[in-house]
């Protein structure tokens, strides 16, 4: 195992947008983390974003390894590869935690002595169907909608212009949900970082914006990673006929994949979420399903940090937060 200079991938729009170093220049200015790919003898890679704190030194990892063909590895393969990339960490000290990856990182296996927990995410395989065979995939009520909105006269703008208006639905959207919500400069940075690799797009009724979204793709995949919608919809299947347009667009640029980002495989009955799972199931995608997982290198020193951070949370009245292992783990009790 070593750390590989991205420089060397020759073809480098087959990989996922944060193998591009376009976007470890990004996030080392917005986030201060580092982007490192690590490379083992077979050339299977794997991207993971490194920062630390005064206390502890973390490592994310972005998504399951792949290998030189910019494919997933076998199920074998990934275990061996993430038991050496923990022997690497642990030789050189690169970390004290890993932390769970991104909700969109679903892995086929887990490590010796990992905390995980099953999640999922729901994938549109673009490259194995036409654009008519993709819309009859589609759930009869997505179909109906789609029709709806174009009837209606539903406006589709894409581009960096159109941000600010992603921005006003994301910001509204966020704080309905109360959840934390970037400023409006990340996403400018985001789009500058890659132009060409980004997609804003925002659905208009009388020219007053409804639905939107911003999301990152190479051929690899497309990662629906931020939506928005007005809070009141003036009509029914905006954000999905946007939706529908992009998984066009994507398609005609050969993009493989249109990645919904994440699914709960715990019952979300009754829950927001499950109206938003039911969303993403309805373009006729399939479930992907693995594991999310995370590790404490160091035990004692993680133990430690954790409850400090815990007793300053609980003197100034702030829940503790949990990511969503935490939170699946906690409903199994």
């Amino acid at each position: 195992m070593k750390i590989l200079n991205r420089d060397t991938l020759t073809n480098i729009n087959s990989y996922p947008y944060f193998y591009y170093s376009s976007y470890a220049l990004f996030v080392k200015q917005s986030e201060k983390k580092n982007i490192i790919i690590f490379v083992d003898e077979n050339k299977n890679t794997i991207c993971c974003k490194l920062w630390k704190n005064k206390f502890l030194n973390y490592v994310q990892l972005i998504y399951p390894p792949l290998d030189k063909n910019a494919e997933r590895v076998f199920e074998k393969d990934e275990k061996l590869f993430l038991e050496n990339l923990i022997e690497y960490f642990i030789k050189n000290k690169l970390c004290n935690r890993i932390c769970q990856p991104e909700n969109f990182a679903i892995f086929n296996t887990v490590p010796d002595d990992a905390i995980s927990s099953p999640f999922g995410t729901y994938v549109l395989n673009l490259s194995e169907y036409t654009k008519d065979e993709l819309f009859k995939k589609l759930h009869t009520k997505h179909r109906n909608v789609i029709k709806n909105a174009e009837k209606n006269n539903v406006e589709l703008k894409y581009g960096r212009k159109y941000i600010d208006d992603f921005y006003l639905l994301y910001k509204q959207t966020m704080q309905r949900s109360n959840m934390y919500c970037q400023d409006i400069s990340y996403f400018q940075n985001f789009y500058n970082s890659m132009p060409d690799n980004i997609i804003c797009g925002v659905a208009y009724y009388n020219n007053i914006p409804q639905g939107a979204l911003f999301m990152p793709f190479t051929k690899y995949s497309a990662f629906y990673l931020y939506g928005a919608s007005a809070e009141k919809m003036e009509i029914n299947g905006v954000i999905t006929y946007l939706h529908w347009n992009t998984i066009k667009m994507l398609k005609e640029k050969d993009v493989k994949r249109y990645d919904f980002v994440g699914a709960r495989l715990s019952d979300v009955t009754g829950t927001k979420l499950h109206g938003i799972q039911q969303f993403k199931e309805r373009f006729g995608g399939t479930l992907e399903k693995g594991f999310l997982w995370k590790m404490d290198i160091n035990k004692l020193k993680c133990v430690l940090f954790d409850t400090l951070v815990n007793l300053k949370l609980k003197v100034i009245r702030i829940d503790i937060p949990k990511d969503i292992i935490d939170q699946e783990l906690e409903k199994h009790g």
